[in-house]
């Protein structure tokens, strides 16, 4: 997938879900990004088309590790 494929834009709210693959090698990261797995927010930014930023400044993640939460879905 391509920084093209990033469904996600400004506004939209998501929850951080990342795969066991990304927990495994980025966990002590999620403490200096101020993001944990689970944690629900509103973008703010997109970088360089593929990394989320969530309220206040959190994250720095790739998209993929996102997924759009449920009560957006049903919003």
């Amino acid at each position: 997938m391509t920084a093209a494929d990033n469904p996600f834009k400004v506004g939209d709210r998501v929850v951080f879900e990342p795969d066991a693959r990304v927990i495994g090698w980025s966990w002590p990261t999620f403490d200096g990004c101020r993001l944990q797995p689970g944690d629900h927010g509103v973008v703010t930014r997109i970088s360089q088309d593929q990394y989320l930023y969530l309220d206040d400044g959190r994250g720095g993640f790739h998209w993929q590790c996102f997924k759009l939460d449920c009560a957006e879905k049903n919003a």
